[in-house]
């Protein structure tokens, strides 16, 4: 497995997260604020989440490929 999707997913975070704070800039009420505590902060909670387990998940699989080929 590559880490090609979780490379994706951390660049998407980040520049979801370059793109709220240029927003936050015009966009400073309270619907803002709520927006991103009920949106952004819970997004990259699981996305961060989310990249730990894919990450885990490839080394996982990489093992288990290195050993079936060991046993062939």
């Amino acid at each position: 497995m590559s880490k090609e999707g979780s490379t994706k997913l951390t660049y998407a975070i980040k520049n979801l997260r370059k793109h709220w704070e240029i927003a936050k800039t015009h966009w400073q009420d309270q619907v803002a604020k709520d927006f991103e505590a009920n949106h952004i902060f819970p997004l990259e909670t699981r996305v961060n989440a989310v990249v730990r387990g894919m990450d885990k998940l490839a080394e996982v699989t990489a093992k288990v490929k290195k050993d079936c080929a060991e046993d062939r």
